[in-house]
C-alpha cells in the first residue's frame, strides 16, 4: 500500500472527501456505549503505564543499576577488613604469582567502582525526572482527557514483516450521524491516499477535512500490545489536547474492562490502607 504525508492532498481534495461521505448517508457505527470515566490521577498513571515498562524503565531498572556498584563497594570495604593485603588468595599477576595484592589494583578498583556509582546515580535522577513530568502530563489527561472508541480502518498497516490494523477514534459526545460521517471521510481518504508514512503522530479529522469534521482522529501506531494482523481487544482511547508547549495529542490506552476492575480494586485498597493508618 503507498504511503503518503497527509500534506500531499489539497484542501479541496479533503472537502471534496468530506462532501462524499456527507452525501453518501454512511451506516451506522456499532459503537460501545460504557464511557470510561477516570476517578484520578493516579488512576491515569496505571492506564498509561498498562501497556507499556514505563515504570521499570523509569525507576526500578536505574534503583537495580545504583545497587550493583554499592554491592561491589561492600564487598570491597569487606575485603580491607578482612585482607587488606590480599594474603589470603593466590594472586597472579604479568604471569608471577604473587601472595599480595599490587598497589595499584585497589585504587583501581575503586575509581572504577566510584564512577560507576556516580553514573547510575546520575541515570536515576534523570530518570526521576522523566517520571516527574509524567506525572504532570498524567494529571493533564485527567483533567482534559477525551474518552474516543476506536474502530479498525479499512487499511492495514505493513512494516515489511508483517501486517498491523490502523484505527479511528471518535469522541464519544459525537452523534451517530456524525460518528458514522467522520469514519466514511477517514475511510474515503485511505482509499485515495493511501496510509501515511510510518512513524505518523495521530491525524485528526478537523485537520483534514475542515471544522465541521472535528472529533475524530486516525491513528496509524494503537499505543497498546498486539498480534500482527489482529484487532485489539481495547474499545477506548482518552485523546487529550497538548498543552501549549506541545504538539501532538495525547493517546492514553483504556485498559480492557477486567483489567481496568483490577486496577480499580488495587487503587480502592490503596486508598483505603492510607485512610485507616
Amino acid at each position: 500500500m503507498p504511503q503518503h504525508s497527509p500534506g500531499m492532498a489539497t484542501p479541496s481534495d479533503h472537502s471534496v472527501i468530506w462532501a462524499s461521505a456527507s452525501a453518501s448517508m454512511p451506516t451506522t457505527l456499532d459503537r460501545p456505549h460504557d464511557v470510561p470515566r477516570p476517578e484520578s490521577v493516579d488512576e491515569i498513571s496505571r492506564w498509561a503505564g498498562s501497556e507499556d515498562l514505563r515504570r521499570t524503565e523509569l525507576v526500578y531498572a536505574p534503583v537495580f543499576w545504583v545497587f550493583l556498584p554499592l554491592a561491589v563497594i561492600g564487598f570491597l570495604i569487606y575485603q580491607m577488613i578482612t585482607d587488606p593485603t590480599g594474603a589470603g588468595r593466590s594472586i597472579t599477576a604479568n604471569g608471577a604469582s604473587r601472595d599480595t595484592w599490587l598497589a595499584w589494583v585497589p585504587r583501581l578498583a575503586w575509581i572504577g567502582v566510584t564512577v560507576w556509582l556516580l553514573i547510575a546515580v546520575a541515570v536515576l535522577l534523570l530518570r526521576l525526572s522523566a517520571l516527574r513530568d509524567l506525572r504532570v502530563e498524567n494529571a493533564w489527561v485527567y483533567g482534559h482527557g477525551v474518552a474516543h472508541s476506536i474502530h479498525r480502518a479499512c487499511i492495514d498497516h505493513d512494516d515489511g514483516e508483517a501486517r498491523w490494523a490502523t484505527y479511528i477514534a471518535l469522541d464519544h459526545r459525537l452523534d451517530d450521524g456524525q460518528a458514522a460521517t467522520i469514519h466514511a471521510a477517514f475511510e474515503l481518504w485511505l482509499f485515495q491516499a493511501g496510509l501515511p508514512p510510518s512513524g505518523s503522530k495521530p491525524i485528526s479529522s478537523e485537520t483534514l477535512f475542515g471544522p465541521q469534521a472535528k472529533g475524530g482522529y486516525f491513528i496509524l501506531h494503537l499505543p497498546v500490545s498486539t498480534i500482527a494482523g489482529d484487532t485489539t481487544e481495547h474499545q477506548w482511547m482518552l485523546i487529550t489536547q497538548p498543552q501549549e508547549y506541545e504538539r501532538d495529542v495525547i493517546v492514553t490506552p483504556v485498559p480492557v474492562p477486567k483489567k481496568l476492575a483490577r486496577i480499580r480494586r488495587r487503587l480502592h485498597r490503596k486508598t483505603e490502607r492510607r485512610s485507616t493508618s
